[in-house]
């Protein structure tokens, strides 16, 4: 087998990543009731992709300050209005490039599952966050019907996976941080087979806990 670095597997993900996620649209959807954007609040989000919650947040009118980090720069020089000063190309498994206390949001949607130490990552969020501010995390749903078929099946991950977290896993990481859980909920589900009969998933939001894809938590510092 040939070794990949992680930058590579990346930039070889990032020729397959969509604008206008619709799941991740959702995710975020289901996010902005807890970002208060009062006061200019500073948002840092790891993994940002396309940027498509930057997008959503200036069709608020909110005045914020917003920071996306991503592993692929190429990937981010396709953003809409780029700017490079408010975007990182850095692989955050070597920590987060930002001061002391300089974020009130972290938002980490779906990158947990892909680092190599869950525990340095939420040292590293304190570290950059603000006293009360707040961490977002998304990761799949490990009892989801989706990912226990996938696990029965043995089928191969392509999506660069290296952890699963359960809410034992969640809440013993946080706990060890300092830090606390204040809220959580779901996502979606695809509808089975509808990407072979319509030609894409057909999603159907939901929080149950055998059918959201995903689990997202609120975790606070103070």
């Amino acid at each position: 087998m040939i070794k990949k670095s992680k930058k590579e597997f990346y930039n070889k993900q990032g020729i397959h990543y969509k604008k206008n996620d619709l799941e991740a649209i959702i995710r975020y959807k289901n996010i902005l009731s807890w970002l208060e954007l009062n006061n200019e609040k500073t948002i840092i989000e790891l993994g940002c992709k396309y940027a498509e919650l930057r997008k959503m947040l200036i069709e608020t009118g909110k005045h914020f300050n917003y920071i996306g980090i991503d592993i692929d720069k190429y990937t981010l020089e396709k953003i809409d209005d780029f700017n490079s000063k408010d975007f990182i190309c850095h692989d955050i498994n070597k920590g987060i490039p930002l001061e002391n206390n300089s974020a009130d949001y972290i938002i980490c949607m779906e990158v947990l599952e892909h680092l190599e130490n869950a525990t340095y990552f939420l040292e590293e969020s304190k570290r950059i966050l603000k006293e009360n501010g707040s961490i977002i995390i998304s990761v799949p749903n490990p009892y989801s019907w989706n990912e226990m078929y996938r696990n029965f099946f043995r089928k191969k991950d392509t999506e660069g996976h290296i952890a699963s977290f359960t809410y034992q896993n969640i809440q013993s990481l946080v706990q060890f941080s300092g830090l606390n859980i204040i809220d959580e909920l779901g996502s979606f589900t695809r509808i089975p087979f509808s990407k072979k009969i319509f030609g894409q998933n057909i999603l159907l939001k939901t929080n149950k806990l055998f059918l959201t894809r995903n689990i997202i938590y609120l975790i606070k510092n103070n």
